[in-house]
């Protein structure tokens, strides 16, 4: 036991730099993900088509930059540059949105439109390098397996954070009845904080010793590496292992971008703060207890229960709807208990195949497997869960006029049905997993 104590331990130093990163990265993919969008909307144009230009756009220009920062921090051995000064830049193109004309008239909408798409797919093309090239090749580099699971789920539950720093902290400042001078303030201050992380980070940070430049292959080979057919029939357990977790990611992003409108406008919860406030601090809570667990019994027994777990927890959420209307205390009941295991297994989730992604990269190509996990983890979801969840809500609302839409409860049963597909790659890891543990705790000991 004291072997393994030692082997996973993590010193204060190096958790202080996960923490801050983490923190800090996901604060500004809040902004990215969850307020430039409410910009567009609010301050541009309300037309779909440009909210729908800036999210495909961006998630094309953030993968496609995955994979070449995964290539940089390779053919340079160094990820605390890429890093450091990438929060400081990172910082900078948030704080140029004050800058935007706001309130254009109908003549310089297309213009703006196209200049704002332009802007956050350079903020996306930075904060991907910074953050899911360089500092997951770092968390790599640092971790093993003995604590990964740990690490991936504090990392996991940061933007439960970041979110509630950005939302009840500087969520006003965005409102209908908002001003520019307040979304100037807005992104401001939302600019200054990756931009100081950065900064305090060139003190605190440290590469992992020993590492190495491996220019061994062109750039080209390398940044196409991760997605070559006999790189992935190599690593096929490493593929197996992100495939778990994109499933998992397709029936988060079913339901993840209508929940408040469900919570508020389908059940009818006007008071909705509270119980969503519930839901994510237990959540988290419980996810970090799971995460320790795991890293000293082994992932192994884990599995299958994180996936029923999930399951569960949608068709929790979705029953609900039969109590809608009639006894509210019983409704806010069940939407906090479902509530609280599918976004609690959407945590350990990362704990469980994220964690064991990372144990089977190859030693010195840290780098160049991250660019496979942004296609798998962030790309493909973000492409068929919105679909999917689109075909459910045209299924419930036919015939229905746009203004009239209701986001139906079945989004939940939707991922529930999704989540079943986690059975397949679970037990594929999960029967391999104790084998290979222990091969690499003796790697780790010896």
């Amino acid at each position: 036991m004291k072997e393994k104590k030692k082997a996973g331990a993590i010193g204060g130093r190096v958790w202080t730099s996960i923490i801050l990163f983490g923190l800090i990265g996901q604060i500004a993919w809040v902004v990215e993900n969850m307020y430039f969008s409410r910009f567009m909307q609010n301050e541009i144009t309300r037309a779909p088509y440009a909210t729908t230009l800036m999210v495909a756009f961006s998630a094309i220009f953030a993968t496609l930059s995955t994979l070449i920062g995964g290539a940089l921090c390779d053919r340079t051995g160094k990820r605390k540059l890429f890093i450091c000064w990438g929060y400081v830049v990172w910082g900078f193109t948030i704080m140029m949105f004050a800058l935007v004309p706001m309130k254009p008239s109908a003549d310089k909408v297309l213009p703006m439109v196209i200049l704002v798409v332009a802007m956050d797919c350079v903020m996306s093309v930075i904060g991907s390098i910074s953050n899911d090239a360089a500092f997951n090749t770092w968390v790599t580099d640092i971790s093993n397996t003995a604590n990964r699971a740990r690490v991936d789920t504090v990392l996991a539950i940061m933007p439960l954070f970041a979110l509630a720093v950005v939302f009840g902290g500087f969520d006003s400042l965005t409102n209908a009845s908002a001003t520019t001078d307040d979304w100037k303030t807005f992104f401001l201050i939302l600019g200054i904080i990756p931009s100081a992380g950065g900064l305090i980070g060139l003190f605190l940070m440290k590469d992992k010793p020993g590492i190495t430049p491996n220019r061994n292959h062109s750039f080209l080979s390398d940044f196409t590496y991760s997605l070559q057919p006999k790189v992935i029939k190599q690593n096929k357990m490493l593929y197996i292992c992100l495939a778990g977790n994109m499933v998992s990611a397709i029936a988060y992003q079913i339901y993840v971008n209508y929940l408040f409108n469900i919570v508020e406008g389908t059940m009818g919860i006007a008071n909705y703060i509270i119980p969503v406030g519930i839901i994510m601090v237990v959540s988290a809570v419980i996810s970090v207890i799971v995460s320790a667990a795991m890293d000293k019994h082994g992932k192994k027994h884990f599995y299958y229960p994180t996936v029923i777990a999930g399951v569960a927890g949608c068709v929790i959420v979705w029953a609900s709807k039969f109590l809608i209307g009639k006894n509210e205390t019983a409704l806010i009941a069940m939407l906090i208990f479902g509530g609280i295991l599918i976004i609690g297994v959407s945590l350990v989730m990362a704990g469980l195949f994220t964690a064991s992604y990372r144990d089977y990269i190859p030693k010195g190509k840290e780098g160049l497997f991250q660019g496979c996990r942004m296609v798998m983890y962030v790309l493909v979801p973000m492409i068929i869960g919105p679909l999917v969840a689109q075909t459910i809500i045209n299924a419930a609302n036919k015939g229905v006029a746009d203004a009239d839409i209701v986001y139906p409860m079945e989004l939940f049963l939707g991922a529930a049905a999704v989540m079943l597909f986690c059975f397949i790659p679970a037990k594929i890891v999960r029967d391999r997993q104790p084998e290979y543990h222990d091969e690499l705790m003796k790697q780790i000991d010896g």
